[in-house]
């Protein structure tokens, strides 16, 4: 590991300590516990998997350019408005924004990250009331061992409030306020996050006995739902997924179908159909209103429970339905409501669980598959990188080219590169200079003609040489007077399509007759 990064690696570890000892003064049955006992041998493989995991993982654009945002912002005003565009709450870019006090090397995400992976599957392995085989699958599924740990995203710090209100509702004890409390946060991490938390409001105060105390400390989730839905509202020049514009207000059959079926992707991650076979889709969509079936058999002996798992499922597909088809990091929120809901149930207050037949072979099925799609999502990952920002900003490095005058396209493609590098980069789409990349009224799209044309004017003031990156091949009879086109290398290893990139070095002609 580099000096510096092992000197982040040190300083960050410190206060991950210092969170750890707090937390054992608080719990002092943290490992006096059996269950926990029992289970310490796979807490440690999954650390040490997702902390190997981790650091091997080439980052992306998504991951980097919040980073960019916290990094490059001159001011607050411009970081809150830059928030803006991204369509996800404040509280993971505040987080960045402090981190990059202590250093602008992004691995200092990967290391906050890592930490907040570990905590959280350690709050699950301590408190969940499932059996210990249910547990251990659990946390090598698709969505802990890799989607929601390997990738530095805001989905991890809402799985972790979550279950922090788990486990204080599995408590017992009706602190209402601390409830409030962390549902007000869980808000304020994802956008799926919120929709699940405004569900989980509505269960605590149907199901609560004092629901005059449930409603006294409601002011508390109010209060972070405002800020959130304030940071989401998106300015009106946002052209993210379509913009303010782009919503699906009309009926559309197959788009339903198409949205049914995220059910399925979400709970089983394999044998997964394609969205454009209307066969695929109307038979997975069926399969996946059996599997809603059946889990709402499960819970129907727990009416507060049973709501909070169609409401929030709900919640999640009329999204899916009205904006965005979405990722499995976005529709894979269904499959942690079906994991609250169980947890929920075996923890209620009222009514008392009893499990149906075939209840626990239908879960186990679930674990299993998430389990062989998180190991081959894992491996993969390992085997193929993620982009290939990282090798190409390695390359510029190695080769001394982050000297020359960068100049990059597409923006949003060549912006972890950026972030690699640590230096701002000269995007056609704006026409300057830029890292992060806002979807707004300011960007244009350009061809290769266009950029050019910019690169010849840019040549005029400057003197050094200019390194194109571009995340596709130049057209072979595309060329531009007085200017000279030489092809460097290109990186084309990497899962993401878009984020393969070719060098080139451009020259004024004149200049080198």
């Amino acid at each position: 590991m580099h000096s510096n990064h092992l000197k982040i690696w040190l300083q960050l570890s410190s206060y991950q300590y210092l969170t750890l000892t707090i937390m054992t003064k608080i719990d002092n049955t943290i490992f006096k516990a059996k269950i926990f006992q029992d289970l310490f041998f796979y807490f440690v493989i999954f650390s040490a998997l997702v902390a190997w995991g981790i650091f091997n993982h080439a980052m992306w654009r998504d991951e980097l350019n919040g980073w960019l945002i916290a990094r490059d912002a001159q001011s607050w005003t411009e970081f809150f408005n830059a928030v803006k565009y991204e369509g996800h709450p404040l509280l993971w870019y505040c987080i960045l924004a402090l981190l990059n006090k202590l250093s602008h090397d992004p691995i200092l995400m990967k290391i906050f990250h890592l930490f907040l992976s570990i905590i959280s599957i350690y709050l699950f392995l301590r408190y969940a009331p499932f059996k210990k085989l249910e547990r251990v699958l659990f946390i090598f599924g698709y969505l802990p061992i890799y989607e929601y740990s390997l990738i530095s995203r805001n989905y991890m710090i809402g799985i972790l409030f979550l279950l922090i209100f788990l486990v204080i509702y599995s408590s017992r004890k009706n602190d209402y306020g601390s409830q409030m409390l962390i549902l007000a946060i869980l808000a304020n991490t994802n956008a799926y996050c919120l929709l699940i938390s405004l569900a989980l409001v509505i269960f605590v105060i149907l199901e609560s006995k004092q629901q005059q105390q449930a409603f006294k400390s409601l002011l508390l989730y109010l209060v972070g739902l405002a800020i959130s839905l304030y940071t989401l509202l998106p300015p009106s020049d946002s052209r993210l997924q379509g913009g303010v514009s782009q919503w699906f207000w009309h009926f559309d059959g197959y788009r339903l179908a198409q949205s049914i079926t995220r059910i399925w992707n979400a709970y089983v991650m394999i044998l997964v159909p394609g969205d454009g076979k209307i066969w695929d889709v109307t038979g997975f969509s069926l399969l996946s209103l059996g599997l809603l079936a059946f889990t709402i058999k499960i819970l129907y002996k727990k009416p507060y429970v049973l709501f909070f798992y169609i409401f929030a499922s709900w919640e999640i597909l009329l999204f899916t339905y009205l904006k965005f088809l979405g990722s499995p990091r976005h529709y894979g929120m269904l499959y942690i409501i079906l994991i609250s809901s169980l947890w929920l149930a075996q923890s209620g207050k009222r009514f008392d669980y009893k499990p149906i037949r075939y209840q626990r072979s239908f879960i186990l099925a679930i674990l299993i598959a998430q389990v062989l799609a998180g190991l081959v999502a894992y491996v993969r990952d390992l085997s193929l990188p993620f982009s290939a920002s990282r090798e190409t900003a390695h390359y510029i490095k190695e080769h001394k080219l982050e000297n020359s005058t960068l100049v990059g396209s597409e923006d949003f493609a060549v912006s972890p590169i950026s972030g690699y590098l640590g230096k701002k980069i000269y995007y056609p789409e704006i026409k300057g200079y830029g890292s992060y990349v806002l979807f707004n009224g300011n960007r244009k799209e350009v061809n290769d003609l266009e950029i050019l044309q910019q690169i010849k004017n840019l040549i005029k003031t400057k003197q050094d040489n200019i390194l194109l990156i571009l995340n596709h091949a130049i057209a072979p009879n595309i060329t531009k007077k007085d200017i000279q086109i030489e092809p460097i290398e290109k990186f084309t290893n990497s899962l993401i399509s878009n984020e393969q990139y070719y060098l080139y070095s451009i020259k004024n002609e004149k200049n080198n007759q």
